[in-house]
């Protein structure tokens, strides 16, 4: 989405940084960032303006509340997005960031990694950390004090605030406003994605930005079909049919693998707020509104009837798998697995609408608009530009010659033309895992994809987008829900799961919920009702 929620947001990131970054540090970094222009921003940045890539055309185009826009096939005929090389005169430009899948052959011996810096205009140093390890690893280099050029600031990363505007470059007077013009594909990321990396009246970082779809209860459009169910339930008790429905002891088929999406499912049905709801300045948690309490409630009377897979409580389930080949039927999990599960599995994925409890309106929990920041080393002006056309580099869209080359290669070296799909080579499957897409990135879309399942997807989030709702935490810096956050989470996961397993009665909520406030939840509001 392209709204702005607040004309500005002055995230102080609350207290020091981890102690390992307390010291000589933050002590020695305080001061300008080497440039002048960021001393000469204005004190009140705004967050950069949208600006919709408009030289590629998807099938489907997007909206600007938030429906995604969709393609059938990789285009063929690609844009130039760059006429020269961004990274021009950088130089050595060193990275760090995460990743997910095993490292790719080094620069020395990986063609695609020559081609990539001969592509950028600079040499590319880039540190790969394995995403389980990179929150460490990144403290450990802060308190080096050596930090790279550009480095990936995860999500949970401790008082990223302060890190961000202590230790990094002030982006405000290259981003702000019409400023981010000069950076195209920067600019045609949505503005909610930009509102995290806003702090002390400045721009700190770039997004790595994700639709705001968020979790989908994914069904097996196939299975709905086979046994004449409705696969859009009008109400909750219409939910609860489609789900006996789907459920056939004796042949090990049921409705859901696991509680937490369905407590979340019939919560959206309640209106529960996402996370909090803000009322005069005042936050609100959704575990302090009747509604979480019901919809846990509702969990539990299901699990009572027996559409539950009988391990389900548990907790170690292959929910994808158990998807895949039909022993579950609905499962939610991000927007993004709606491919890879369809693809994997080979089967009739479609998306379940959240339909109002029993009149009322429905709502759709949005998603996360980023997955991390880009924060750049402190420099002068032309070093941080410089930084910046790399990144921008990097965040070109689909149907671009720049897109192309990041995801695939080389035709003809990584990749070769099968029909309308790039298929990678050997080379292609061994060399081109870079991971990229963490420094900076492209908005999602939906496909490259056969027409029906993408026009599919298009028809679900036509639905939904009108019943989006935002939390209004998001942007908001809050040192205690990142520090607690996995604390807290697995107290009211327990609580949920000690009732809707029968162990403890729905009355127990009440005392989880004082708990969870005791913890840190009220100071957690606290941080956000005093920004």
């Amino acid at each position: 989405m392209q709204s702005n929620r607040r004309d500005f947001l002055k995230l102080t990131g609350g207290v020091s940084l981890l102690a390992a970054t307390s010291g000589t540090v933050l002590a020695g970094c305080g001061g300008s960032d080497g440039s002048g222009t960021a001393a000469k921003a204005a004190a009140k940045a705004t967050p950069p303006e949208y600006v919709a890539y408009g030289s590629v055309k998807p099938d489907l185009p997007g909206t600007a509340d938030g429906v995604m826009p969709g393609f059938f096939k990789y285009p063929r005929q690609l844009v130039d997005g760059y006429q020269d090389k961004p990274g021009a005169g950088a130089g050595d430009v060193k990275i760090l960031t995460n990743m997910f899948n095993p490292a790719p052959p080094g620069a020395g011996s990986n063609t695609y990694w020559k081609a990539l810096n001969d592509r950028v205009g600079a040499n590319l140093d880039i540190t790969m950390t394995p995403t389980a390890d990179y929150v460490s690893k990144l403290s450990t280099v802060i308190a080096g004090g050596d930090l790279p050029d550009i480095l990936m600031i995860a999500s949970k990363f401790p008082n990223r605030g302060e890190m961000l505007t202590k230790l990094c470059a002030d982006l405000t007077a290259h981003l702000s406003g019409a400023a981010i013009k000069d950076y195209q594909f920067l600019a045609n990321l949505p503005t909610d994605s930009w509102l995290p990396t806003m702090y002390k009246g400045g721009i700190h970082a770039i997004p790595i930005a994700r639709s705001v779809i968020g979790t989908i209860m994914f069904s097996r459009a196939d299975l709905l079909e086979a046994r004449s169910l409705n696969p859009e339930p009008a109400s909750y008790a219409d939910f609860v049919e489609t789900a006996k429905g789907l459920t056939d002891a004796k042949a090990n088929k049921w409705a859901f693998g696991a509680s937490k999406g369905v407590t979340t499912f019939i919560g959206n049905m309640l209106g529960v707020p996402n996370v909090w709801k803000e009322d005069g300045g005042k936050f609100v948690s959704e575990l302090e509104v009747p509604e979480r309490k019901e919809a846990v409630a509702r969990t539990a009377e299901l699990v009572k009837v027996g559409v539950f897979h009988p391990d389900a409580l548990g907790g170690k389930l292959q929910l994808r798998d158990l998807f895949g080949n039909g022993t579950i039927a609905l499962n939610a999990d991000g927007y993004a697995a709606w491919d890879l599960m369809a693809d994997t599995y080979g089967v009739d994925v479609g998306g379940m609408p959240v339909p109002a409890y029993d009149g009322g309106k429905p709502v759709q929990r949005e998603g996360a608009a980023i997955f991390a920041l880009t924060a750049f080393k402190k420099a002068g002006d032309d070093r941080v530009k410089q930084l910046l056309r790399i990144c921008d580099w990097l965040a070109a869209p689909l149907g671009t010659s720049e897109y192309m080359f990041r995801r695939f290669g080389v035709e003809g070296i990584h990749y070769t033309w099968k029909g309308d799909k790039p298929e990678r080579t050997s080379a292609g499957k061994t060399q081109v895992s870079l991971p990229l897409e963490y420094v900076a990135d492209a908005p999602h879309v939906l496909g490259p994809s056969n027409e029906q399942r993408v026009r599919t997807q298009r028809a679900y989030q036509e639905k939904i987008v009108p019943n989006l709702l935002a939390n209004p935490g998001a942007g908001l810096y809050s040192a205690t829900a990142i520090s607690k956050a996995d604390e807290l989470d697995k107290l009211i996961n327990a609580a949920e799961l000690d009732i809707v397993s029968g162990r403890k009665p729905i009355s127990s909520w009440d005392d989880a919920v004082a708990n969870w406030k005791r913890r840190g939840g009220d100071k957690i509001r606290d941080e956000y009702s005093n920004q």
